[in-house]
């Protein structure tokens, strides 16, 4: 008896283990618009829908993965329009901000103008939406924001977009 017991004990942790093991997957879902083929190093899998949509399929870490070097790849082409609009000493820092859905553009203090930040936002923005619609759970309203690069409490302007 104690052995079946035993026996039985050591089959549901052999189960539990290799349902432990399963590999998740992460499914994204991209307007073509959006789509600028980053995920594709990443995904294990790629299908094309009717209106052109594209869906990448990621397991285990790839999903974590590409988001974080999307993310930074994104973020350092839109630093490099700001860099072209102005010059290689214009700011600090470009990031995005997952937690506020946003594109800060870290300034010194005397580097902002309303009158170029507001004509050049839009075109920062639709690249933001390059990574933001991307996502498992895509973003269809950031913003960019311009602030202090030493103190981000500091918003020199912040405009709001919509995507398509």
């Amino acid at each position: 008896m104690k052995r079946l017991f035993a026996l039985i004990l050591a089959v549901l942790m052999i189960c539990a283990l290799f349902a432990g093991c399963g590999k998740s997957t992460v499914k994204a879902t991209v307007d073509s618009k959006y789509d600028d083929g980053f995920a594709k190093e990443y995904a294990d899998k790629t299908t094309t829908d009717d209106s052109g949509s594209i869906t990448y399929e990621f397991t285990g870490d790839k999903y974590d993965e590409y988001v974080y070097d999307h993310k930074n790849n994104v973020a350092n082409t839109i630093k490099e329009d700001v860099v072209a609009n102005h010059s290689a000493e214009f700011g600090q820092y470009v990031y995005i901000n997952t937690d506020s859905n946003s594109v800060i553009i870290g300034l010194n203090p005397g580097e902002y103008e309303e009158s170029y930040a507001k004509a050049e936002a839009p075109a920062y923005a639709e690249k933001g939406f390059v990574y933001f619609q991307n996502l498992e759970k895509p973003v269809s309203s950031i913003k960019v924001v311009y602030c202090n690069a030493n103190d981000q409490s500091e918003v020199y302007g912040s405009f709001e977009f919509s995507a398509e």
